[in-house]
């Protein structure tokens, strides 16, 4: 008997030492892992691990909260032994009410889907024979509980003090892992913080230097690329009625630009009219890149967040980030892109202020022809800074998203083509061809053919099947230039064919339904036309329903700079030359010239002058202006000694040309506007006293409108209060 008490006492303490040692074996292992584990997932990993030898369960849960008032989070893995997280609600805790009292839980599986049936259909619940939750605290202060599932261990009570140490450690280790994560969140942030502060540093330097709107846009595209990798950036700005949008794209490591023109601003109203940010996704872009009249976007921009640009309260325009990926932003990334636009709007304002004082600063030699040229590109080949042009395009713009027929009119070579091509490119027709025909160009006796079509055998020589240009344009638009010129015997079928859309092919006694929008140019007066019996009055009060009156090169003096830069750099690439710089006296010459054959003969002048270039100045011929037989005869308008500084001198050696009020308007048959410099304006300021408007005002005293005057004194820096006499003490 004694030998058997023995014997069971000797595999009893063999029994408490292999559990003493097994206990001591899991210590070491979580002493090596709380110095590894830094998240919860890896806590997770190392519960579930079959190497803990103390234990004997089948899977582990974590029920954890952030902060006491947060609701807590399921931890568990799932069948590939990924950790997943199931983060509670008010309404999913209260189902599950075991979660997180403070209290133990020792349930059987039968009893724990009877008592929490929702747990049954849950991933982190499947095959519980036995269930044991445990409380985890540290400090009095609750983190959560830890959850065995299907947990087999000894009974004994050395085990179970064993057992609630184990316990107490993956509380410590939780705590730990806790801490870490928060104080990696404020280090994170801090760090965040301070790349921001130093990139908005960064950011002002950038910008803040720039002269030019194009030079802006550059630089802030560069930094933006080195730093975020975007590529492509837009600044949009609203003038007289319609948006300029300047684009610029980082592509292969070079900087493209485009200037592009809309009036539709329905995806970005939110921006507009609210001065709020709007995200754009790729559906939307997609949109908008479909319609030529809203706001542009590369093809492959996926996203792109909207800033008002707000400069001491006022918004000076709006700046697109876009990005080449669907991307979710975050408040971050909203706070960084608002910090930006606001040293970007400071920076527009420091480019107008500039822009501002040029004009009061005296005249250079030299013009570079790349100045200022992404300004004042309005619409594709349309540049212009005048007054009156500006007029047009916002009647094109009116006018394009209707169906209704155009009348353009303007002398020849004023670009009306130019001008009925913007009208088809805003129109909800764009994405369709404009069918072209020039009446003055076709035969009378194949008018008919070339307009309607005609069947084979119509008439001697119709071998084949001709489609007309009406039927060319279906869904489009057909623009008829110089439609004065169109034999008096047709214009009634063109006045049906305008009233029914019905069209007949010469040769087919059958009528054919067209959808077409009409567009149609002259550059003499068709009124005068239906007075002499030479137009039909009905087919002119048909098409005179939106007329278009292009004004003549003199009457915009001051775009011609522009073009002349314009068209010496587009034609000096083609011809690869280099040629940078014009001299401001010629600028001064053609500026002064009539033009009777207006942009067109301008254009032509310019290729001549490029092609007589050797150097990187161009070489204006002046001479030809003096002797051509449309220049003004006045010898004040441009004097000989003027003309002949090109001729006698080099260009190094020339001389600015004498002031622009001490040239008189041109006396041709319609006399061109008279150019009236900042000397001109000062002098009738002082004489008036600075009174600009009334009978004794110095508007009237120059012979332009109030208006007109006020536009001129602020691109010229003046203020009439300068010239107004102080009330005597």
């Amino acid at each position: 008997m004694l030998e058997l008490l023995l014997s069971i006492r000797a595999t009893l303490s063999a029994r408490v030492n292999a559990n003493m040692e097994r206990f001591e074996s899991d210590l070491m292992t979580f002493s090596k892992a709380l110095l590894s584990i830094n998240d919860i997932s890896g806590v997770m990993d190392f519960l579930n691990n079959e190497d803990l030898l103390f234990i004997n369960v089948e899977r582990v849960n974590l029920i954890l909260k952030q902060d006491l008032d947060s609701q807590p989070s399921l931890y568990y893995l799932d069948q590939d032994k990924q950790c997943q997280q199931f983060d509670y609600t008010e309404s999913s805790l209260a189902l599950h009410g075991a979660a997180m009292c403070d209290y133990c839980h020792h349930l059987d599986g039968e009893t724990l889907y009877q008592t929490f049936p929702q747990l049954a259909n849950h991933p982190a619940y499947e095959g519980v024979a036995s269930y044991c939750k445990i409380p985890l605290s540290i400090c009095n202060q609750p983190l959560g509980a830890i959850e065995y599932i299907n947990l087999s261990m000894p009974s004994d009570s050395e085990s179970e003090k064993q057992f609630k140490l184990f316990n107490n450690m993956i509380s410590a280790m939780i705590e730990h892992i806790i801490e870490h994560q928060t104080a990696s969140t404020v280090t994170e942030k801090l760090t965040t913080e301070k790349n921001n502060f130093q990139v908005l540093v960064d950011v002002t330097n950038t910008v803040i230097s720039q002269s030019t709107k194009k030079e802006l846009i550059g630089s802030l595209l560069r930094f933006l690329y080195q730093h975020f990798g975007m590529s492509d950036l837009s600044i949009i700005q609203l003038s007289d009625g319609h948006y300029n949008q300047h684009s610029a794209s980082f592509i292969d490591g070079e900087m493209h630009y485009q200037c592009h023109f809309f009036t539709n601003d329905r995806m970005i109203k939110n921006a507009i009219r609210n001065n709020k940010h709007v995200f754009l996704t790729a559906n939307d872009i997609a949109k908008m890149q479909a319609d030529n009249n809203s706001p542009y976007f590369p093809e492959r921009v996926k996203s792109a967040c909207v800033m008002p640009l707000i400069f001491r309260g006022v918004t000076v325009g709006y700046i697109s980030f876009m990005t080449l990926l669907e991307k979710n932003y975050q408040a971050a990334d909203v706070e960084l892109f608002q910090q930006i636009a606001a040293r970007v709007a400071l920076a527009m304002h420091s480019i107008k202020t500039h822009q501002a004082s040029i004009p009061s600063r005296p005249t250079t030699k030299f013009v570079n022809i790349a100045d200022d040229m992404g300004d004042h590109v309005i619409f594709d080949d349309i540049i212009s800074q005048s007054e009156v042009m500006n007029k047009v395009l916002e009647q094109v713009a009116l006018v394009a998203s209707c169906d209704s027929t155009v009348l353009i009119l303007g002398e020849s070579g004023t670009g009306k083509e130019l001008i009925a091509r913007a009208i088809h490119k805003l129109s909800m027709r764009s994405k369709t061809r404009m069918v072209k025909m020039n009446c003055a160009a076709i035969p009378a006796g194949l008018f008919e053919s070339e307009l309607f079509g005609h069947e084979r055998g119509a008439f001697t020589g119709a071998i084949s099947q001709r489609v007309g240009r009406f039927e060319q344009a279906h869904k489009g638009t057909l623009f008829l230039d110089e439609i004065g010129d169109m034999p008096l015997e047709l214009q009634p079928k063109l006045l049906r064919a305008l009233q029914e859309n019905e069209i007949e092919r010469v040769g087919k006694n059958e009528l054919i339904s067209v959808d077409v929008r009409i567009v149609v140019a002259t550059n003499v007066n068709l009124l005068e036309m239906v007075e002499k019996k030479k137009f039909r009055n009905d087919l002119y009060y048909r098409l005179n329903v939106f007329p278009i009156e292009i004004p003549p090169l003199r009457e915009r003096s001051e775009d011609i700079p522009l073009l002349v830069k314009h068209f010496t750099r587009e034609l000096a690439k083609k011809m690869g030359k280099t040629i940078t710089a014009v001299a401001a006296e010629d600028l001064d010459i053609m500026r002064a010239f009539p033009w009777p054959g207006n942009v067109r003969e301008l254009r032509n002048f310019v290729e001549r002058s490029v092609i007589l270039t050797r150097g990187n100045v161009l070489n204006v011929p002046v001479q030809e202006l003096k002797t051509s037989h449309t220049f003004c005869s006045e010898p004040t308008v441009v004097n000989d000694e003027t003309l002949s500084l090109t001729k006698a001198t080099s260009v190094a050696d020339a001389t600015p040309l004498s002031d622009s009020n001490e040239k008189t308007e041109s006396a041709v048959s319609k006399p061109a506007k008279p150019i009236i410099d900042k000397a001109a304006v000062i002098a009738a300021l002082k004489a008036c006293h600075g009174v600009v408007a009334g009978p004794n005002g110095a508007a009237n005293q120059l012979g332009l409108k109030r208006t007109t005057l006020l536009s001129r004194m602020q691109k010229m820096g003046i203020n009439c209060q300068d010239f107004r006499e102080s009330p005597s003490v």
